[in-house]
């Protein structure tokens, strides 16, 4: 299974509807002699959401190098296959039903039903690979794809020389794979407890997104992690965003021209990575 489809996490993959003047927020971050800037993406999109922006291709244009959270690339995916499954299905012959007990695997089958996927695939799974399989269901059914994604499309425009990468997929992969059973399970609960209202919420946070409101965006995100476990939260925003924080500090010190592409919730709330770097004394200005 390639890597992407393990990080469909609604916040991770907010869809969307096209909108005609789209202006996503676009920060500038400086310090005396230099600037870094970083714009909030979306992974997956629809074949007709506008997203772009002149502001926002001229500063890609002119970037040294435009860094990604990850190397997205199919190479990257094909490698990380071994791992995934290492760290996503169990390997001591026990099923998911097992683990999770029968109410909550009812829950699954009757999910499994409604997006057809495999029941038998999901019980060879732990709980948070079957979560973020889960996950998928309502947004491959509307049309959302990684190809038509902002690091795709700004991805695809690049030169190898220009090409940056906060973390490994590796580590992306352990963001998830690396709670414990509780928090996992907590995690498939929660992706079940939204995947009636998984489209419409993600449809609102793309709105708000498209539209430079970023931080309605983070009020929705924040109801859609309300059911995960705090630690699970911790590592998939607040540790990650923390990290980030400490390569902006660097690339800014070693004045470096990067535009940082990395998900919309990681840029909108208290603890996003602007807010934190304007604690650190930096410059944040708004471009659009």
């Amino acid at each position: 299974m390639p890597l992407r489809p393990l990080l469909t996490l609604p916040f991770l993959l907010l869809a969307s509807t096209g909108t005609a003047h789209a202006a996503p927020a676009l920060w500038q971050v400086s310090d005396e002699d230099s600037s870094v800037w970083l714009f909030g993406s979306v992974h997956l999109l629809r074949a007709d959401t506008k997203w772009r922006s002149g502001t926002l291709d001229k500063i890609f244009s002119k970037a040294d190098r435009v860094y990604f959270e990850t190397d997205l690339s199919i190479e990257a995916q094909m490698a990380m296959m071994p791992l995934s499954f290492d760290l996503g299905f169990n390997r001591d012959g026990r099923l998911l039903s097992e683990i999770i007990g029968a109410e909550l695997t009812e829950r699954v089958r009757e999910a499994a039903g409604r997006y057809a996927i495999p029941m038998a695939t999901l019980l060879t799974m732990k709980p948070w690979m079957a979560a973020t399989t889960l996950s998928t269901g309502p947004l491959l059914d509307s049309g959302y794809e990684a190809a038509h994604g902002v690091e795709a499309v700004l991805a695809a425009e690049l030169t190898e020389d220009r090409l940056g990468f906060l973390e490994t997929p590796e580590q992306q992969l352990n963001f998830l794979a690396g709670g414990s059973q509780d928090e996992q399970i907590a995690m498939l609960e929660g992706t079940l407890d939204t995947l009636d209202v998984m489209q419409t919420d993600i449809d609102e946070m793309v709105r708000a997104w498209s539209d430079g409101r970023p931080e309605q965006l983070g009020e929705i995100f924040t109801a859609q992690m309300g059911s995960y476990d705090q630690g699970m939260v911790e590592r998939l925003i607040d540790m990650r965003n923390a990290d980030w924080v400490e390569q902006i500090d660097a690339m800014l010190r070693r004045n470096e021209s990067a535009l940082l592409v990395v998900g919309a919730a990681h840029l909108a709330g208290d603890a996003s990575v602007v807010r934190l770097l304007e604690e650190r004394g930096f410059e944040g200005e708004r471009l659009q």
